[in-house]
C-alpha cells in the first residue's frame, strides 16, 4: 500500500493529534456550564521552574457544592468565574477558560507537531512528489518521484 506524501503526513497528523483532542473534545461536549467563585488562591508545593499557584474554586450543582483547583489566571478571592463540569461527575471540574481547557493538549500535542513539520517540510528526507509505502522489506520506504523525461 502506498501513498502521497500529502496523504501519508495528513494521517499521521491525525495519529499523532487524535488520542490528545478526541477526549477533551468528548469531555467539552459532555459537559455542563455554570458560574464559580475563586475562594483563594493556592500555592503548589514540590519542585517547580517558577511559582506554582492555583485558584481554588467553588460552585454548586443542585443542593451540593464542589470544589476544585483552577488554574491562576490572575484570580483573586471572590472573583465570579465561568466553570465547566460534567453532571454525572461534578467533581471533574475545569474554569471555561481557553488555557484550562485546552492547554493540556496543546503542550501534550507540541513536540510532535514540531517534529511532523521538521518531515513534512524537510525536503531531504521525503522530497515532494514522492510516495510513502507500507509492506514488504523495509516495511516503511520512501519512493522518489517519478521523473518525466521529455
Amino acid at each position: 500500500m502506498s501513498f502521497s506524501k500529502n496523504s501519508f503526513f495528513f494521517l499521521l497528523l491525525l495519529l499523532l493529534t487524535l488520542p490528545f483532542l478526541l477526549p477533551n473534545i468528548t469531555w467539552l461536549l459532555r459537559s455542563q456550564k455554570t458560574t464559580g467563585r475563586v475562594e483563594g488562591i493556592g500555592a503548589a508545593s514540590g519542585m517547580s521552574l517558577g511559582k506554582d499557584t492555583y485558584a481554588l474554586v467553588s460552585f454548586t450543582v443542585g443542593k451540593g457544592t464542589f470544589y476544585f483547583h483552577g488554574v491562576d489566571d490572575d484570580y483573586e478571592a471572590g472573583n465570579t468565574v465561568p466553570v465547566r463540569y460534567q453532571p454525572a461527575n461534578p467533581e471533574d471540574a475545569k474554569i471555561d477558560g481557553f488555557y484550562s481547557l485546552w492547554g493540556n493538549t496543546i503542550a501534550y500535542i507540541g513536540a510532535p507537531l514540531i517534529f511532523w513539520i521538521i518531515f513534512f517540510f524537510a525536503k531531504d528526507i521525503v522530497p515532494n512528489g514522492s510516495r510513502i509505502r507500507f509492506g514488504g522489506k523495509p516495511f516503511v520506504r520512501v519512493l522518489p518521484p517519478v521523473k518525466t523525461g521529455r
